[in-house]
């Protein structure tokens, strides 16, 4: 028989392979939406330097106009483990082709999960961005370590996506919502909501207009909404019916992405190098969203008793980081 502690320690090799082989051939989407950065902490802190403000024309002679300088929002992504165990007794370990076949299985299983859990974690931004109160999917606290103060909301303590009456405030004093109760996904519809995100909205923490360009259409995968912005982006001609012959002005202006773990059927969201959200919310950037890969992936195997060795354990802990 061969030895137990060699079979393990290659079992646990061949585990990495199983999982990989599956995570790597699963689709994803959020990688489409999110600047993906490395990290090795236990969270991340990014506060960004509001740059200078507009400038002012003087005369010769005149004092120069001085600029204070000033800090933006501080945001906090923490690293957060979501481990599994699998537990395989000594007897079973002593049939190694059943052991072999069964470690496959769960191997790919986890690959797949991970993948899953990637993906649900990163349209929750979507999914609960509109709740008032906020939501766990934005709770990057860190337990005896880190309490931000803007607990389980955006870093201004607003909501993602926030509406008319729950105005968030810029640095520079202006304010802005990024939220839209309802809208028709047509082309009226559409030009609005561009001349929103790419004019009023087009405006940095310091207050100087600069250039928001749209080039995602974001909804859920193969709902109605998805071959209604389908027909609106690829048709060749205006199919509102209201410019009937004529040319479709919006044909590939956007690329559409269906994501099946979005849970409204009837939003849409615009998508850039930075953020915005249109139809039931939309408009002001974010510059940038970001998630943080972490060590993917690190499988150990320990006994379960050290005395009686009944059991041996796998483990598979995958990290996944977000910020927003």
């Amino acid at each position: 028989m061969t030895d137990r502690s060699a079979f393990l320690k290659g079992m646990v090799k061949d585990a990495y392979k199983y999982y990989f082989e599956k995570y790597e051939a699963v689709p994803t989407v959020y990688d489409q939406i999110f600047d993906i950065e490395d990290s090795t902490a236990a969270y991340e802190q990014y506060t960004t330097a509001i740059g200078p403000q507009k400038l002012t024309k003087t005369a010769e002679g005149v004092p120069t106009p001085r600029q204070s300088a000033s800090e933006g929002f501080t945001v906090y992504c923490a690293n957060y483990d979501y481990p599994a165990e699998l537990a395989i007794s000594n007897d079973a370990l002593d049939d190694h082709q059943k052991v072999d076949n069964y470690l496959k299985s769960w191997a790919e299983g986890l690959g797949e999960v991970v993948r899953n859990k990637q993906e649900s974690e990163h349209a929750a931004l979507f999914n609960f961005g509109g709740f008032t109160a906020g939501h766990a999917a934005f709770d990057n606290s860190v337990p005896g370590n880190l309490t931000p103060s803007y607990g389980s909301l955006a870093y201004d303590a607003k909501p993602f996506f926030n509406l008319t009456g729950n105005a968030r405030t810029a640095k520079h004093g202006g304010t802005y919502y990024n939220g839209v109760s309802s809208l028709t996904l047509d082309g009226t519809g559409l030009q609005t909501l561009m001349k929103l995100i790419s004019v009023t909205n087009a405006v940095n923490e310091a207050g100087i207009e600069i250039t928001v360009m749209p080039n995602i259409l974001l909804c859920q995968y193969n709902s109605d909404t998805y071959y209604t912005a389908k027909r609106l982006l690829e048709s060749t001609g205006d199919v509102s019916g209201v410019h009937a012959g004529i040319e479709n002005v919006w044909k590939s202006s956007l690329r559409l992405v269906g994501w099946r773990f979005l849970t409204d059927r009837n939003t849409v969201h615009h998508i850039s190098n930075v953020m915005v959200k249109i139809a039931l919310n939309c408009g002001k950037l974010l510059r940038a969203l970001n998630t943080f890969m972490v060590k993917m992936l690190e499988i150990g195997q320990s006994a379960a008793n050290q005395l009686k060795l009944a059991v041996q354990r796998l483990h598979g802990q995958p990290q996944i980081s977000f910020g927003w």
